[in-house]
Formats: C-alpha cells, sequence, structure tokens
C-alpha cells in the first residue's frame, strides 16, 4: 500500500532538497519569494488605489515602487499618504530581512569557502613534488629530510595526503619543524586508497610517492597500487613504500615491475639493531649514510683512463670521496665487489663523499696487483653474552642476526613480561645455533627485575627494546628511557656491560638520556624516515641499500687496527691500501683520541676522511669496512 503523502509533506520534501543544493539554491528560492511578495504588494496597490499623493498607479510602477523601497529603506520617506507609507514600510521591512538573510548566507558561503582552502581541498598545482600518503608518526621526520635534500634548490614541495584532520597535521608538522628553508608545505584530506583522492595530490607530476605505514601492509598495498593507476607505464616517478612483511614486500616489487621500491622496517631495524649491540659507533655511521647531513652515497661514471682498470685500482682514484661499491653497464649493483674486477665503459662507482661535487676520479690510477700470497682469514669469533630487555616483533630477527656472528657457546638471556604461553612461543621462534636461551621473567620497568636480570652477568652487550606493539610510542619510549636508568644505576660500580644499546621510537627522546660513554641508540623511526626519504630522492641507490641491509649481502663492521696497520702515525690512504690487501673496503676509523674533533661522528668515529688525513692509532681503535660475507 501506497503512503498517502499530504501537500505540506511534499512541499517540506521539496524545500529540504533545494536547501540541501548549497546556497545557490537557497538563493534562487529567496529570489523567487521576493518577486512574488513584490508582486502581491503591487496588486495590492492598483486594486485599492494607493498610491503617492493619493493617486492611482499602474501595476509596472507599483513593482517598480516596491522594489526600490526594499532596496533603499531612506527611499519611502519622502512618500505621501499614510496609507502609501504604511505599504512601503512593509516592503522596506521585508527588503531588511531578504538582504540580511542574503548576506548571511554570502558571508557563510565565503566562511566555508575559507575554511575549504584551508583545509586543502583543491587540486595540487605542483611539479617535481614529493607527495607523502598515509598516517604515520615517520611524517615528521621524513618531511624533516626531504627539507634537507632540497634546501640547494628552490622552490620544492612536500605534499601530504591524510585522512587525518589537516588542519592540525599541518600545525603538527610547522610546530616540529621549525625552518622549511626552501621547501614548501601543502597538505590535501583524503584516503590514500582511493583514486579520486589521490589524483588530487597530482601524483602524475610528481618527483616520487612515498607511502607510510599506518596500522597494516594491506593499506599500503592499496595505496601504491592506486598510486601507480595514477602513473603512466613510462612514469619514472618511483613509489617508495614502507612494509613490514618481507614477502609482501617482494611479491609488490616483483608485481610493480620494479616501480614500487619497497622498505622493509622490521628487517632494517633489526639487522642495525643486532650490528650496533656489537659494535659501538656502527649506529652514527648508519644515520650519517642514510640522512642529508654530512656524507652521503653518490654515483660518478667510469671513463677516459679508468677503463680497464680495475676496482681495487679505483679504490685510491678519488680524493675526497671513497669507493664502495661498482654498478655496471648492465645494471649489476654490488657492494664491496671483487676488487679484480675490471671496470668497463659504460659503468659507474658508488661511493661516500660530503657532495656530488667532490666525488669524482681526480688521482690518476696507480698500478696494482692483488698479493698472491695474502689469504683472507676470518675474525675470529669470540663467546658472547647478551641481555635483551623487552620484547617486539623485531627481537627475533635481532638475536638471530646476533648468533650469526659469535661463537658457539655464547648466551643470549631475555628479561620479558610475559605469559607462560608466550615464553614458550618465543624459545621456539628463535632457532640459535651458537647460543643458549636464557628468560627472565618480570616487568622491565622496576628496579628489582633489571638489576636481577644483570646479576646473571657479566654481559658483554645489553640490548633495550621499545615494546610499542604493547604500549605506543611515547609510553614506551618512557618504559625505555626507565629502564635504561636501572641499567645505569646497575653498572655505577664500574662493573656494567661494555656496551648498552636502547632502541627509542621518537629521536627528540634521545636528548632525555644524557651521555655516557658505553651507551648507543637505534632511533628506529628515524631510520626508517632517513631511508625511505634517501630512496624518494635518490631511488638508483635502491640496490645499494638493499645490498647493505640484505643479512646476506655487503656488511658495516669494525675490525680492530692492529690487523690491517701498525700502531703509531698513518694516512687513510695507507690505511685503503692496506685493507685491499685483504679484498675489503675501508671506509674510515674509530679513533678513542679523535672523539670531539672536527669530522668526526660519535665516539672518535670518522667516516670518508680524505686519503690524505693522518691519525695516529693505537690498540683498542678499530677501521671501518665494508666487507661481503665469506
Amino acid at each position: 500500500m501506497k503512503p498517502a503523502f499530504t501537500f505540506r509533506q511534499r512541499l517540506r520534501y521539496r524545500f529540504d532538497n533545494s536547501l540541501a543544493r548549497g546556497i545557490w539554491g537557497i538563493l534562487a528560492l529567496l529570489g523567487v519569494l521576493a518577486i512574488l511578495l513584490f508582486a502581491v504588494i503591487a496588486f495590492f496597490l492598483v486594486l485599492t488605489g494607493v498610491g503617492p499623493g493619493g493617486e492611482r498607479t499602474t501595476f509596472p510602477e507599483a513593482l517598480w515602487f516596491a522594489l526600490t523601497r526594499s532596496l533603499d529603506p531612506g527611499t519611502f520617506s519622502g512618500d505621501e499618504g499614510l496609507s502609501f507609507r504604511l505599504t512601503m514600510l512593509v516592503v522596506t521591512l521585508i527588503g531588511i530581512l531578504l538582504g540580511a538573510a542574503i548576506i548571511g548566507l554570502v558571508s557563510s558561503a565565503i566562511d566555508r569557502r575559507l575554511e575549504n582552502l584551508r583545509r586543502g581541498r583543491s587540486l595540487v598545482v605542483e611539479e617535481g613534488h614529493t607527495l607523502i600518503l598515509g598516517d604515520s608518526d615517520k611524517v615528521i621526520p621524513v618531511i624533516s629530510e626531504l627539507i634537507e635534500a632540497n634546501a640547494s634548490e628552490r622552490d620544492r614541495a612536500v605534499v601530504v595526503l591524510t585522512s587525518e584532520d589537516t588542519v592540525e597535521v599541518s600545525d603538527a608538522i610547522r610546530g616540529a619543524i621549525k625552518d622549511f628553508k626552501t621547501t614548501r608545505l601543502v597538505v590535501r584530506p583524503g584516503q590514500p586508497t582511493r583514486i579520486a583522492d589521490l589524483e588530487q595530490g597530482n601524483p602524475s607530476t610528481a618527483k616520487s610517492i612515498i607511502v607510510l605505514r599506518g596500522d597494516s601492509d594491506a593499506r599500503v598495498v592499496k595505496a601504491s597500487l592506486g598510486a601507480l593507476r595514477c602513473l603512466d607505464a613510462s612514469s619514472p616517478t618511483r613509489v617508495i613504500a614502507e612494509l613490514e612483511d618481507p614477502e609482501i614486500a617482494r611479491a609488490l616489487s616483483s608485481a610493480s615491475d620494479g616501480r614500487v621500491i619497497p622498505v622493509t622496517s622490521g628487517e632494517v631495524v633489526s639487522l642495525i639493531g643486532a650490528q650496533v649491540a656489537r659494535a659501538p659507533g656502527l649506529g652514527v655511521v648508519y644515520e650519517d649514510l642514510l640522512d642529508f647531513d654530512g656524507d652521503e652515497l653518490y654515483v660518478t661514471p667510469v671513463t677516459g683512463a679508468w677503463v680497464g682498470k680495475t676496482v681495487g685500482q679505483a679504490l685510491l682514484g678519488s680524493s675526497r670521496g671513497t669507493i664502495i661499491g661498482l654498478r655496471t653497464a648492465a645494471g649489476v649493483t654490488t657492494v664491496a665487489p671483487n676488487l679484480s674486477t675490471p671496470l668497463a665503459s659504460g659503468d659507474a662507482l658508488i661511493g661516500i663523499a660530503e657532495d656530488d661535487s667532490t666525488f669524482a676520479l681526480d688521482v690518476a690510477p696507480a698500478d696494482w696487483t692483488p698479493s698472491a700470497t695474502r689469504v683472507w682469514e676470518p675474525l675470529p669469533t669470540e663467546r658472547e653474552r647478551t641481555l635483551v630487555i623487552g620484547w617486539s616483533s623485531l627481537a627475533p630477527r635481532m638475536c638471530r642476526e646476533i648468533d650469526r656472528h659469535v661463537a658457539p657457546g655464547s648466551e643470549i638471556h631475555l628479561l620479558a613480561d610475559r605469559k607462560q604461553e608466550e615464553v614458550d612461543a618465543i624459545r621456539a621462534s628463535l632457532e640459535l645455533d651458537h647460543q643458549s636461551l636464557t628468560i627472565h621473567e618480570g616487568d622491565p620497568v622496576t628496579e628489582g627485575a633489571v638489576h636481577a636480570a644483570l646479576d646473571a652477568g657479566p654481559f658483554n652487550h645489553v640490548l633495550l627494546l621499545s615494546e610499542h606493539e604493547s604500549f605506543g610510542q611515547e609510553e614506551s619510549d618512557a618504559r625505555t628511557l626507565l629502564t635504561l636508568l636501572h641499567v645505569h644505576s646497575h653498572g655505577s660500580n664500574g662493573q656494567g656491560p661494555d656496551n648498552v644499546v636502547a632502541e627509542l621510537l621518537d629521536p627528540n627522546d634521545v636528548e632525555l638520556t644524557g651521555s655516557v660513554d658505553n651507551r648507543d641508540f637505534i632511533v628506529s623511526q628515524r631510520l626508517i624516515a632517513l631511508l625511505m626519504a634517501q630512496l624518494s630522492e635518490s631511488p638508483q641507490l635502491q640496490p645499494v641499500f638493499a645490498d647493505i641491509f640484505d643479512a646476506d649481502g655487503a656488511t658495516i663492521a669494525l675490525h680492530p687496527a692492529s690487523r690491517y696497520v701498525a700502531p703509531g702515525l698513518t694516512t687513510f690512504r695507507e690505511i685503503v691500501e692496506a685493507a685491499r690487501e685483504w679484498d675489503a673496503v675501508a671506509i674510515g676509523y674509530r679513533s678513542a683520541a679523535a672523539a670531539g674533533k672536527p669530522g668526526t661522528i660519535g665516539k672518535g668515529v670518522r667516516l670518508n676522511p680524505p686519503k690524505t688525513e693522518s691519525v695516529t692509532l693505537v690498540d683498542g681503535d678499530a677501521i671501518l669496512l665494508i666487507e661481503r660475507p665469506r
């Protein structure tokens, strides 16, 4: 049975629909209403014979009287005749009400338009910009690095497409970053998984697209595929996508034919964490290579006299750069390649330099023949005892990476507040070959639990992991800082571990810890942000970073200086030559005496010094190099 709608209901329904169309529908209704009212008043004047001075008037004249009195309230002051004056007063009041309504509507529309402009709903009219998709805590460190990368260029833009309130996002970014230098920030609202919203950020003209991981890999995959849909097949724009699952990362890269460059945050942070835990000083090396301040990675072509020479000869070919890898004319990239590899036309050398203008083969080739008597001897592994405090999805990878570099009979102890079934799952997931596992149950933020675990030492290394999956960023950093205080108080008698590494998420929290010599930090959010910013600016370096952050690829390591050079005064050129005889690539050194001197980072680490730089090395100092597994 059909419902019986009344005339009033139908009229109200059509009226509501007209209002829903926006300001133009409302203005049209007001215009129609005004015309009807003026027509009624004009008919009234004609029918009653009311007019100025008591004279009768025609309909057009009456309509004109009504129109002019409604537009100008002062017009009726000269009217004559009581009836005519009262009628025109009513017309004037109606005109005032209609005018006020129109002014209010126009003002409201302008306010909404200004608010929309502030919230950024218009199309981004930019070229060569960096488009960031997704909501993540990494957005601020990514933008900070892009600002540094753009410092030498003018009028560059970073566009953020966010599903959150754009005003709040913009205020948060501008509050955290005080100086944008030559970079402009543009924030637009939208869902990165919707094509229509993506097109608002104008991805087709972007230099690169960064997809940040929020709470799942699924949204990253959707946003990445959506971004590809907005790009031509021949577009040079690359999509840098942060993922957690390595299998999904490989599948996405393969399905996109390499147009999506995945960054598996868990693999990168766990590998760096394990290496930094065993070698104090490596953390700042990774940061220096990844950020846009200090030394970076560059590529220079092989030309002229260098064609036909070897990689080993090229190690001394740049006076202010350090060669670390080779990209062949076929596009194959290798970090720390066989030093006997000949260089061909079309090849390019990869190296560390302060700026691209300082990275060149500016030294004439010198003869070199690999030693026929030198036999590579791996560094002897030792039994080590490691304490891991806290547990996260990164922990199994870190423990397995440490296991690769220690001697059989080593120990790893874990302090975590976990239920018995979780403890059993942890034991089953580690699969350690060289280390035995001991689990201490207790809350890592309580002094008693931390000291009890440390009493099982002594330990060579202590690794504090952020439990952000359980507590969130701010609370997990606070817990890590509190645990760090407990570790430090236990070692105040001089019997503490050789090295303490703490994982923090917010780089600003590092400043809260003070300065302790045997302490290092893994700022995991910042490391991933740095890597993604680097790849967005230089996607051709993706194979280099993939090799360095592959557990089976090239490794940045610190070796005892005495393995390569005699104690005493030496130059970096002599260090490179000595490491070359071992088929290793020296990229710097760590000297306790150099700590605090210009050019050093961290605890006396010197990366990419000039070949002529002199340094006095003593027992305990180390050579920083890149080597391949053997």
